[in-house]
């Protein structure tokens, strides 16, 4: 369990890495100095954070929670080295040529990882007896929307062959694999472990809204892609399908929320009163994105916000960085990989959060701004600064902290 528990190592190494290109392109744009250019920079980050950090801190919360009862142990590290060894070099790839030869060759072997991961937790499941079957319906569900996921990237290559890299076509597939990673793969699997996990500590959310949640979310994944993509001229039918993608996905989270409120009593019972909270902020932050979504239904707003980059990057940095993240690292704390009643681990949470809200607050209210009086916020980019140094700190506290518990276990 020691060596396991050593994994962990590598998704806080690639969350690290995600932080320091973030800290990198915040000085890069007060400074002007250009070591490596920005585009490279904003590949290898993005890329790290959606196929290192996460990708890799989701599977191993996977095996931790069911290492007991995980029959091919061995293939289960073989995946975590081979995506590694696969991402690390895809990463500073990225950071040689930007979006060329040898990134590509790399990142499509990681959708070969991908593939391989969805085969092993989908068999794995099968001699898992701890899992609900409510809990293994998430989880297969994420499984089939990573594979979905996965389309984007391949249709890139064919776009890019027919001179098309420029056109909304090349856009409209990147929104695809984005939508479908974190509203679909990551939102799915990561609901699953947490149903799962309460079970392991004695609480049971009601079955019949856990699936009327699932199916009302899964089904409306599809149609919800168009919210992404409002700026396009999708039609009569692309609004509809946007309208019932919208509805459909918040209707998905507002069940889930009414079920855990049910069992709020328990909650208070088996967490502490910090964990209690942070839940609460971590599915607040759910139902805030989902709401925000709602918002795109007004196609004026929509094209407004789609112009605007710093509450599209805000945007994808509330699911990433917030919901997705946040719920990671507290997880973490569930399964001891983290110890929650750590001075380190506290330290860590707090700088965090400080990092994430100031980073929110000052991408959005940019945007607000520069709708309304055509500025953004004093110290813009300056603030952004400040707000990914506190993000690079706190995770450099959580892997310390990580490092120390390791140590004495």
């Amino acid at each position: 369990m020691t060596r396991l528990k050593s994994l962990t190592h590598f998704p806080f190494l690639f969350f690290g890495l995600t932080a320091i290109t973030g800290v990198w392109m915040r000085f890069f744009i007060i400074s002007g100095k250009e070591f490596i250019p920005y585009n490279h920079l904003l590949h290898g980050h993005s890329h790290m954070a959606i196929l290192g950090w996460t990708f890799l801190a989701v599977f191993i919360l996977f095996i931790n929670m069911n290492w007991d009862e995980i029959i091919y142990k061995g293939q289960a590290i073989t995946i975590v080295f081979s995506t590694v060894f696969v991402t690390i070099i895809m990463f500073f790839a990225f950071l040689y040529e930007g979006y060329a030869l040898y990134s590509i060759i790399f990142s499509t072997l990681h959708i070969g990882i991908e593939y391989w991961v969805i085969m092993f937790i989908f068999i794995s499941l099968k001699t898992i007896s701890t899992i609900p079957k409510i809990a293994q319906h998430f989880i297969k569900g994420s499984l089939f929307m990573l594979f979905i996921s996965t389309l984007g990237p391949f249709s890139l290559g064919a776009i890019s062959a027919q001179g098309l890299r420029d056109s909304v076509l090349f856009d409209i597939a990147i929104y695809f694999y984005l939508h479908f990673q974190y509203n679909g793969w990551l939102y799915l699997f990561l609901i699953g472990m947490f149903i799962a996990l309460l079970k392991k500590k004695g609480i049971t959310l009601r079955t019949s809204f856990l699936q009327a949640s699932f199916w009302i979310y899964i089904i409306s994944l599809f149609p919800g892609f168009f919210l992404s993509i409002l700026w396009v001229d999708v039609g009569f039918i692309g609004i509809v399908f946007a309208v019932v993608g919208a509805i459909g996905q918040l209707l998905g989270v507002i069940i889930i929320c009414i079920a855990l409120f049910q069992v709020r009593s328990q909650f208070q019972q088996i967490f502490s009163r910090r964990m209690n909270r942070t839940y609460c902020f971590i599915f607040a932050l759910l139902m805030s994105k989902s709401v925000m979504e709602l918002g795109l239904l007004h196609l004026p707003f929509a094209l407004l916000v789609y112009d605007s980059r710093s509450v599209v990057i805000g945007y994808l940095h509330l699911m990433f960085l917030g919901f997705i993240s946040i719920f990671i690292l507290t997880l973490f704390q569930n399964m001891q990989l983290l110890q929650e009643s750590s001075t380190w681990v506290q330290k860590g949470m707090n700088i965090f959060l400080a990092g994430f809200l100031l980073n929110e607050f000052v991408l959005f209210l940019s945007g607000y701004l520069t709708w309304t009086i055509g500025k953004t916020v004093w110290f813009h980019h300056e603030l952004l600064f400040v707000a990914s140094i506190l993000l690079l700190c706190s995770i450099g506290i959580l892997w310390t902290s990580f490092v120390k518990n390791s140590s004495t276990a």
